[in-house]
């Protein structure tokens, strides 16, 4: 094999995948994620009580509604973040890491009330898990990286290499 600075002859190199350089994603943390999720709960919150101002009826279902759309439209989009997301630096992708897609989202956005089921053991088993996966990641096949990237760093337990 070539070493790095040697020249190859023509055609060993694949004319059709560009080089792109690798980069490393920093798994999110443990703080990074419940400070996204508390943005969220807050910004969801203050919508659902100036829907109770408006109208006391009908506030419940459409602040579930307008939670369902909130999750799966911005985490199933392309960027893959919330607005908490966002603050927090952190965006949510699959396993490959690509977009999470709609239909992950939704999935993702159900399983995560059983996360919260028994003391929030499926949220917590993030602290616990290599890959920092709560329940409702593991089951969906998603993952939380931080959105700084470290460029060419080796992989470890705490990092997603794309």
């Amino acid at each position: 094999m070539a070493e790095p600075w040697e020249s190859t002859p023509s055609g060993q190199f694949d004319r059709e995948q560009p080089f792109q350089p690798r980069a490393t994603y920093p798994l999110a943390s443990f703080r990074q994620r419940a400070f996204a999720w508390i943005v969220d709960i807050v910004l969801l919150a203050t919508i659902g009580e100036v829907l109770v101002h408006i109208n006391p009826r009908e506030a419940n279902g459409v602040s579930a509604l307008i939670d369902l759309g909130y999750m799966v439209l911005l985490l199933g989009g392309p960027f893959g973040q919330t607005v908490g997301a966002k603050v927090a630096r952190v965006r949510v992708v699959n396993l490959n890491g690509k977009k999470l897609g709609y239909l992950r989202a939704t999935a993702r956005y159900f399983i995560s009330g059983i996360s919260a089921l028994v003391f929030g053991l499926g949220y917590l088993w993030a602290l616990k898990d290599p890959k920092r996966q709560t329940f409702h990641d593991k089951v969906c096949g998603s993952l939380v990286i931080s959105t700084v990237i470290s460029p060419n760093s080796e992989i470890d337990g705490s990092s997603f290499h794309i």
